[in-house]
């Protein structure tokens, strides 16, 4: 502060040495100095305790319910689109248990062999190539044995041979497809030991000039064939035994199989568009699923039928209007 205070007298001599008196130098230098403002803190306010702050009124809302219902409208089913999906829920049962039939080669009312021997009817001749494994009931390759094969007479008959290798293995070309006679012989000590099977043969398959058929089988022990009769012959004759089927290739079966669990499939795709169209009665979904009815068959194309007539009655059915 006495810095300031002798500064602002040096100030004072230096104007007065200029001609000014000492009252207007300092009243000069009083007027440049900068000038504070106090604040006030109540705002001007001489009661602060008075002041009141007010907000906006609000209005409540107030909902009412009123007595007015909104009800959605609903389209009416079409009676006749249901009776259609239940016609067509007995042909996906039908194609079902075609599938069903398919799986069991063997044993279904519809056997492979059947659909092989239907398609040798017309194959050409010398068309069929039969392979083959032979082996003993052990496990070990049959070596040596002669294979024979007896062409079906009314496929114009004829003998064909071979003789299995190291490996038991064999192969002979230039066959008929048809029902026809495996046998299979070994001679030792002086006795003839032989077994015969009657085999389907397979026709060529599409634009194949040649139809390939595999079989592996197995020899009986010798302890399983019969009495000789004083012949030196033993031999087993399973083509006669009761309920014989003829030995088909393996994959033939298993591509039979293999369309029975697509029949299966389609049926049940069936059945659900069908148990949708009776709950819509939506004609989209009938023609759909008559579509998927059609395709498996059923016994005596039994789904076949059923498929096809619903399919033309789904466009002769009344059409009214939210059908």
């Amino acid at each position: 502060m006495t810095n300031d205070k002798n500064l602002e007298d040096k100030y004072v001599e230096k104007i007065v040495s200029m001609g000014y008196t000492e009252e207007n130098a300092r009243d000069y230098i009083e007027s440049k100095k900068p000038k504070t403002t106090e604040v006030d803190p109540n705002l001007g306010l001489n009661n602060v305790e008075e002041l009141e702050i007010k907000l906006p009124e609000v209005n409540e809302s107030v909902f009412a319910s009123s007595s007015n219902i909104l009800l959605q409208t609903q389209s009416a089913v079409n009676p006749y689109a249901r009776g259609l999906a239940v016609l067509l829920l007995i042909g996906c049962i039908a194609g079902f248990v075609n599938g069903i039939d398919y799986l069991s080669p063997t044993s279904g009312l519809i056997k492979p062999h059947d659909l092989i021997f239907s398609q040798t009817v017309n194959a050409p001749e010398d068309s069929a190539i039969l392979l083959g494994t032979v082996t003993l009931e052990d496990g070990s390759p049959a070596q040596n044995y002669t294979i024979i094969v007896r062409i079906n007479l009314e496929r114009g008959g004829g003998n064909h041979f071979s003789i299995t290798d190291q490996d038991g293995k064999f192969r002979i070309e230039n066959l008929t497809p048809s029902l026809s006679f495996l046998d299979i012989a070994i001679v030792e000590d002086d006795f003839t030991y032989g077994i015969s099977h009657s085999i389907l043969l397979n026709p060529p398959a599409g634009f194949e000039p040649y139809g390939f058929t595999q079989l592996d089988i197995v020899f009986p022990d010798k302890s399983e064939f019969d009495s000789d009769n004083g012949t030196g012959v033993f031999w087993e004759h399973y083509s006669d035994e009761m309920d014989y089927l003829p030995l088909i290739d393996p994959s033939a079966a298993t591509i039979y199989s293999i369309v029975g669990y697509a029949f299966i499939g389609l049926a049940l795709l069936g059945g659900i568009l069908s148990l949708i169209a009776i709950n819509t009665g939506n004609l989209g979904l009938v023609r759909s699923a008559s579509g998927l009815v059609f395709f498996s068959m059923g016994h005596f194309y039994s789904a076949c039928c059923l498929g096809l007539v619903v399919l033309l009655l789904s466009f002769v059915i009344p059409k009214n209007e939210g059908f």
